[in-house]
Protein backbone atom coordinates (compact mmCIF):
# COMPACT_ATOMS: atom_id res chain seq x y z
CA UNK A 1 0.00 0.00 0.00
CA UNK A 2 2.71 2.21 0.77
CA UNK A 3 4.43 1.84 -2.98
CA UNK A 4 1.02 2.93 -4.23
CA UNK A 5 0.58 5.91 -2.08
CA UNK A 6 4.10 7.15 -2.96
CA UNK A 7 3.60 6.52 -6.75
CA UNK A 8 0.12 8.25 -6.36
CA UNK A 9 2.21 10.86 -4.87
CA UNK A 10 5.05 11.24 -7.05
CA UNK A 11 2.71 11.47 -10.69
CA UNK A 12 0.83 13.95 -8.88
CA UNK A 13 3.92 15.73 -7.96
CA UNK A 14 5.24 15.57 -11.66
CA UNK A 15 1.41 16.99 -13.26
CA UNK A 16 2.01 19.64 -10.40
CA UNK A 17 5.18 20.15 -11.98
CA UNK A 18 4.39 20.58 -15.24
CA UNK A 19 1.36 22.76 -14.80
CA UNK A 20 3.79 25.46 -13.62
CA UNK A 21 6.40 24.70 -16.09
CA UNK A 22 4.25 24.86 -19.16
CA UNK A 23 2.91 28.62 -19.04
CA UNK A 24 6.46 29.72 -17.93
CA UNK A 25 7.52 27.59 -20.90
CA UNK A 26 4.59 29.61 -23.36
CA UNK A 27 5.21 32.72 -21.65
CA UNK A 28 9.07 32.42 -23.16
CA UNK A 29 8.48 31.59 -26.13
CA UNK A 30 5.60 34.44 -26.43
CA UNK A 31 8.28 36.99 -25.28
CA UNK A 32 10.52 36.34 -28.08
CA UNK A 33 8.05 36.20 -30.98
CA UNK A 34 8.55 39.73 -32.17
CA UNK A 35 12.40 39.94 -31.80
CA UNK A 36 12.59 39.51 -35.56
CA UNK A 37 10.31 42.36 -36.12
CA UNK A 38 13.02 45.24 -35.83
CA UNK A 39 13.68 47.75 -37.79
CA UNK A 40 17.47 46.28 -38.18
CA UNK A 41 15.42 43.08 -39.81
CA UNK A 42 12.09 44.47 -41.47
CA UNK A 43 13.82 48.13 -42.22
CA UNK A 44 12.96 51.48 -41.19
CA UNK A 45 13.91 53.90 -38.36
CA UNK A 46 13.39 57.66 -37.43
CA UNK A 47 13.69 60.68 -37.43
CA UNK A 48 14.15 63.10 -34.42
CA UNK A 49 13.55 66.72 -35.28
CA UNK A 50 12.58 70.13 -34.28
CA UNK A 51 11.16 73.62 -35.90
CA UNK A 52 13.18 76.54 -34.58
CA UNK A 53 14.83 74.94 -32.34
CA UNK A 54 11.15 73.88 -30.29
CA UNK A 55 9.66 70.91 -29.27
CA UNK A 56 11.81 67.50 -30.37
CA UNK A 57 9.43 65.30 -32.40
CA UNK A 58 9.99 61.90 -33.07
CA UNK A 59 9.09 60.32 -36.45
CA UNK A 60 9.23 56.97 -37.45
CA UNK A 61 10.30 56.07 -40.57
CA UNK A 62 8.99 53.34 -42.60
CA UNK A 63 11.00 50.57 -45.07
CA UNK A 64 9.77 52.86 -48.12
CA UNK A 65 10.09 56.27 -46.34
CA UNK A 66 13.85 56.47 -47.31
CA UNK A 67 15.57 55.62 -50.27
CA UNK A 68 18.91 54.68 -50.20
CA UNK A 69 20.86 54.96 -53.44
CA UNK A 70 20.34 51.20 -55.10
CA UNK A 71 18.75 49.28 -52.44
CA UNK A 72 15.55 48.62 -54.39
CA UNK A 73 16.11 51.03 -56.91
CA UNK A 74 18.40 52.25 -59.58
CA UNK A 75 18.56 55.79 -58.26
CA UNK A 76 21.77 57.63 -56.99
CA UNK A 77 20.28 60.16 -54.97
CA UNK A 78 19.18 59.66 -50.95
CA UNK A 79 15.53 60.72 -50.37
CA UNK A 80 13.82 61.18 -46.80
CA UNK A 81 9.96 61.38 -46.68
CA UNK A 82 7.45 62.05 -44.02
CA UNK A 83 3.70 61.55 -45.28
CA UNK A 84 1.39 63.56 -43.98
CA UNK A 85 -0.95 60.56 -42.84
CA UNK A 86 1.71 59.11 -40.37
CA UNK A 87 2.61 62.25 -39.01
CA UNK A 88 0.51 63.37 -35.56
CA UNK A 89 0.87 67.28 -36.46
CA UNK A 90 0.14 66.74 -40.40
CA UNK A 91 3.47 67.94 -41.22
CA UNK A 92 5.32 66.63 -44.40
CA UNK A 93 8.77 66.21 -46.02
CA UNK A 94 10.52 65.44 -48.52
CA UNK A 95 14.67 66.17 -48.58
CA UNK A 96 16.82 64.82 -51.41
CA UNK A 97 20.78 64.48 -51.70
CA UNK A 98 22.44 63.72 -54.96
CA UNK A 99 25.27 61.03 -54.60
CA UNK A 100 25.30 61.33 -51.00
CA UNK A 101 29.20 60.81 -49.38
CA UNK A 102 30.00 60.35 -45.72
CA UNK A 103 30.25 63.98 -44.79
CA UNK A 104 28.13 67.12 -45.62
CA UNK A 105 26.23 67.11 -48.99
CA UNK A 106 24.18 69.62 -50.52
CA UNK A 107 20.69 69.42 -50.91
CA UNK A 108 18.62 69.43 -54.02
CA UNK A 109 16.56 72.68 -53.53
CA UNK A 110 13.81 71.81 -56.58
CA UNK A 111 13.01 68.60 -54.55
CA UNK A 112 13.26 69.97 -51.04
CA UNK A 113 10.45 71.00 -49.01
CA UNK A 114 8.29 71.13 -45.80
CA UNK A 115 4.45 71.58 -44.79
CA UNK A 116 4.13 72.34 -41.29
CA UNK A 117 1.09 70.82 -39.73
CA UNK A 118 -0.91 71.27 -42.98
CA UNK A 119 0.47 74.65 -44.04
CA UNK A 120 1.46 75.20 -48.05
CA UNK A 121 4.62 73.81 -49.20
CA UNK A 122 7.85 76.11 -48.19
CA UNK A 123 10.83 75.70 -49.80
CA UNK A 124 14.63 75.90 -49.00
CA UNK A 125 16.13 79.42 -48.19
CA UNK A 126 18.91 80.93 -47.53
CA UNK A 127 22.42 79.16 -47.00
CA UNK A 128 24.19 76.84 -45.01
CA UNK A 129 21.33 73.91 -45.45
CA UNK A 130 22.54 70.43 -45.64
CA UNK A 131 22.35 66.63 -44.69
CA UNK A 132 25.75 65.82 -42.95
CA UNK A 133 26.01 61.70 -43.26
CA UNK A 134 27.78 60.33 -40.93
CA UNK A 135 27.17 55.97 -41.98
CA UNK A 136 26.30 55.24 -44.74
CA UNK A 137 26.71 51.13 -45.19
CA UNK A 138 24.77 48.07 -45.83
CA UNK A 139 23.02 48.21 -43.08
CA UNK A 140 22.66 51.27 -41.36
CA UNK A 141 22.52 55.62 -42.23
CA UNK A 142 22.37 58.07 -39.52
CA UNK A 143 22.53 61.52 -40.58
CA UNK A 144 22.07 65.28 -39.21
CA UNK A 145 20.09 67.26 -41.11
CA UNK A 146 19.77 71.32 -41.02
CA UNK A 147 17.85 73.33 -43.56
CA UNK A 148 15.89 76.59 -43.39
CA UNK A 149 12.47 76.30 -45.64
CA UNK A 150 10.39 79.62 -46.68
CA UNK A 151 8.01 80.47 -43.24
CA UNK A 152 4.49 79.69 -44.64
CA UNK A 153 2.79 79.21 -41.16
CA UNK A 154 0.61 81.47 -41.96
CA UNK A 155 -1.35 80.45 -44.48
CA UNK A 156 0.90 81.67 -47.21
CA UNK A 157 4.55 81.58 -47.87
CA UNK A 158 5.91 85.04 -46.83
CA UNK A 159 9.86 85.97 -47.39
CA UNK A 160 9.46 89.22 -45.32
CA UNK A 161 9.74 86.48 -42.68
CA UNK A 162 12.62 84.67 -40.85
CA UNK A 163 12.79 81.44 -41.93
CA UNK A 164 11.66 78.69 -40.28
CA UNK A 165 14.97 76.20 -39.39
CA UNK A 166 14.69 72.21 -39.77
CA UNK A 167 16.93 70.44 -37.52
CA UNK A 168 16.60 66.63 -36.90
CA UNK A 169 18.87 63.70 -36.39
CA UNK A 170 17.95 60.42 -39.29
CA UNK A 171 18.42 56.93 -38.25
CA UNK A 172 17.82 54.19 -40.99
CA UNK A 173 18.24 50.13 -40.87
CA UNK A 174 18.56 48.73 -44.45
CA UNK A 175 16.02 45.75 -44.45
CA UNK A 176 17.69 42.06 -44.03
CA UNK A 177 16.18 40.97 -47.43
CA UNK A 178 18.07 44.16 -49.45
CA UNK A 179 21.38 43.89 -48.15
Amino acid sequence: MTFLNNQFYLNNMHFSSFKIFVPFIVASFTACSGINDSWEVKGGGFLKYSINDGEEITQELDRDDVEIPYIRNTHHYLQIKIPANRSERRDRLQIMVHNPKLSKNNIVPSQTWIQIEDTPKALIKGENNYVDIDQKDDTKWTATINIHFEDCRQGKCDDSLSPVLFKGRMHYWIAEDDR
